[in-house]
């Protein structure tokens, strides 16, 4: 019987400021993992993760100017299933939710579980649970859609102007190189990204552009700008755009009858937050 180690894979988000968000489960595996692999963006946060593990390395050095980052994150996928293969007890560290815009966190997981190997994924706080926080935005107000912003662009979505709009990395709207690691040449994707927002809201509507913060001496970044004034607005890497809603819609009377209700009977309905909520 073959007594040889078998290694493991668990990826974990560190938060999206390190210092205080990372949860205990993450820190406990970061401690007690043979190797970790960081993929944390910043050097305070990967300070915080060495502090608990010395064996850590960076996967930023496969960042390069001009280079795919789909190629990046296929190298970073290897690196990681490489060391599991190896027998290591690996812990991926990523910023944020391990899960959210992280494709080779996604990745390493298929990838050591084809090979018959344990790879689990572990919560973390994400940009989106910073938004909701800093904004006030509760998503069962009004529906919620969520998009990448280049996606978005590309392909025939359909937005309901009554639900809040979330729309991610808008420093890249309309990069298909995947090779970029500015945001100095979105201009045309906020072009395009101007006009097909104002097929469902007027020019004055008030978006916000939004930055987490990813310091805990830092505040987020909050500006409110005009639909007419998205064009001309600097954005970042991590700027999300936020529109949001024009209020509730009508009432579907023939539902409502369905269901043997009135619009009186149900005018004071507003989604209430129930204690048993599973959020």
């Amino acid at each position: 019987m073959s007594t040889a180690k078998k290694g493991e894979l668990v990826v974990v988000g560190t938060g999206i400021s390190v210092a205080g968000q990372i949860t205990l489960a993450a820190k406990s595996h970061i401690e007690n993992a043979d190797i970790v692999f960081m993929g944390i963006m910043n050097k305070v946060g990967e300070h915080i993760v060495t502090t608990l593990n010395p064996n850590c390395v960076s996967l930023d050095d496969l960042y390069m100017e001009g280079k795919s980052r789909a190629h990046t994150y296929e190298q970073m996928a290897d690196r990681i299933v490489q060391a599991v293969v190896e027998g290591n007890k690996v812990c991926a560290a990523f910023y944020g939710h391990a899960g959210v815009f992280v494709t080779p966190s996604h990745d390493a997981i298929r990838k050591v579980r084809a090979l018959g190997l344990s790879a689990t994924m572990l919560p973390g706080i994400s940009a989106e649970d910073c938004l909701i926080a800093d904004l006030g935005i509760d998503p069962s107000q009004y529906g919620c859609q969520s998009y990448e912003a280049t996606q978005f662009l590309f392909r025939d979505y359909r937005i309901d102007p009554y639900m809040t709009q979330i729309i991610w990395q808008i420093g890249l709207a309309g990069e298909a190189t995947l090779k970029v690691l500015n945001s100095e040449h979105n201009k045309p994707g906020l072009v395009l990204l101007t006009e097909i927002l104002l097929e469902n809201y007027p020019e004055d509507h008030e978006l916000i552009v939004y930055e987490a913060a990813t310091l805990p001496v830092c505040e987020p970044k909050i500006q409110k700008i005009r639909l007419s004034e998205l064009v001309n607005t600097p954005t970042t890497l991590i700027s999300t755009l936020v529109v949001p809603s024009l209020g509730l819609p009508k009432y579907r009377q023939d539902r409502l009858a369905k269901l043997g209700l009135t619009e009186q009977e149900v005018s004071n309905y507003r989604n209430p937050n129930l204690s048993e909520k599973g959020n």
